[in-house]
């Protein structure tokens, strides 16, 4: 004989719910006191979190990069295949601030310390990191800290030398401006124009960090890129300067050698033969510094296309952009805060009191 068994089947009906909602709600009106006296103090909370929170000012850059394109390589090559010289390496693609390196590249630290340690003001005696930390309390809290009052501070010169404090203290603000004030991205993935932004506390400190980081970083990028080029012209002018003087002084003593055999005896060989050599050398001079000017030109058009375009497009302007939050937002968002936790503790409150008794069974 086969026995079933048949389960309890507890549910709650949509009655019942709709009925447990009304006596929740009904509560909740009933302590409605509650709730007003719960938004006031979410309402005051609100305005003076918005008070205390310090107002910061927004610059933002937008730049574009022109690289050389490899027709102007490819093009500067074959102008040096006629004089017999390859330069196929020429208007090789990459590099910094191609594709999404730069938005690595513009938010390295090393390059963040070098825009801090510049200087703030005219007299040079404030660094922009000095400006930071000063603007954001760290300089109070590091003097409390080391018992150093009035001596931390932060060289404006490049390469100036820097203590053991100096570089643990200015890597905790590189630290914090690369992860909450500094903003690098592309709009368009499919355009060349990046935009670098910082958010801080101090309107001037703002605009001058934004731009010098962007100088920094694109200085730092043009002598990448024209280094070696640029060397090699260098090199290739030094030397033809040296052979043009040594072609002139040749010049001269050939002139001279010249105006001697008018004198001389027709019979005798020597001065004809010292004749003979200066013109040689002279000669050969001169075919000698003809083709290193050449190869000097070349270099310097193959220099002038290595060289990229740095185009900025938007600059910060003062007065900059303040990010400060309304009074009114941060009351209404406080008093709305301050209503949804009060009204949640008093249903959990209503339902732990009241808790339905299981109905019987029929």
């Amino acid at each position: 004989m086969e026995q079933h068994t048949h389960p309890t089947n507890e549910y709650v009906s949509v009655g019942s719910i709709l009925t447990a909602v009304g006596h929740g709600f009904r509560f909740l009106v009933t302590n409605w006191w509650k709730l007003a006296v719960a938004s006031l103090a979410g309402l005051g909370l609100g305005v003076l979190t918005a008070s205390l929170i310090p107002i910061s000012y927004k610059a933002d850059i937008h730049f574009m990069v022109e690289e050389s394109k490899g027709g102007s390589g490819a093009g500067i090559a074959a102008l040096a295949g006629q004089f017999g010289f390859d330069l196929g390496g020429i208007g090789g693609s990459g590099g910094l601030l191609s594709g999404d390196n730069v938005l690595i590249f513009l938010k390295s630290k090393s390059l963040i310390r070098e825009a801090l340690l510049t200087a703030y003001d005219s007299s040079g005696s404030t660094s922009l990191a000095d400006k930071y930390a000063e603007s954001t309390g760290l300089k109070k809290t590091w003097e409390k800290k080391f018992k150093e009052p009035g001596t931390i501070n932060f060289p404006s010169v490049q390469n100036a030398p820097t203590t053991r404090l100096q570089d643990s203290l200015l890597q905790v603000i590189t630290e914090k401006i690369s992860k909450n004030d500094l903003l690098v991205d592309k709009p368009d993935k499919k355009a060349s124009f990046v935009l670098v932004s910082a958010n801080m506390r101090d309107e001037l400190l703002t605009k001058l960090f934004t731009e010098r980081l962007v100088k920094k970083a694109t200085d730092r990028y043009v002598n990448a890129k024209t280094e070696r080029q640029f060397i090699n012209v260098q090199r290739l002018q030094k030397r033809a300067d040296s052979i043009a003087i040594l072609l002139n002084s040749k010049t001269y003593n050939a002139a001279v050698v010249q105006e001697q055999l008018i004198d001389i005896n027709p019979g005798m060989k020597a001065p004809m033969a010292k004749a003979e050599v200066s013109g040689r050398d002279k000669m050969m001079l001169s075919t000698i510094y003809g083709e290193v000017v050449k190869n000097l030109e070349i270099s310097k058009v193959a220099l002038s296309q290595e060289t990229p375009t740095i185009q900025i497009i938007d600059t910060a302007i003062l007065p900059l952009k303040q990010n400060k939050v309304s009074r009114l937002l941060g009351g209404i968002v406080g008093a709305a805060l301050a209503v949804c936790l009060v009204a949640f503790y008093l249903t959990i409150l209503y339902w732990v009191s009241h808790k339905t008794k299981p109905a019987a069974s029929v």
